[in-house]
């Protein structure tokens, strides 16, 4: 029977050569296969409005209107969010 569930979708605002933001996806690529979801990656750098909205602190990971984290990696905290715990 097909899950009736729909995949969480996250959102990484990003810039280009940022080995924080790198470092970032890494983690939610070893993540998806124990956790449910899916992600996107945005480029600060091409809105003005999100270039001054997120400035140094990127990458920062968001669901919907929630910032998980921002400015570096933590994926204890990140799987710990997407587990509900």
């Amino acid at each position: 029977m097909a899950s009736d569930r729909r995949a969480r979708i996250l959102t990484v605002y990003t810039r280009r050569a940022c080995t924080l933001c790198d470092h970032l996806v890494l983690a939610l690529e070893l993540m998806q296969p124990r956790c449910d979801f899916a992600y996107e990656k945005i480029d600060v750098d091409l809105n003005p409005d999100l270039a001054e909205r997120y400035g140094l602190r990127v990458p920062v990971l968001v669901e919907g209107q929630v910032e998980v984290c921002s400015g570096h990696c933590d994926p204890a905290l990140i799987e710990t969010y997407l587990r509900g715990d």
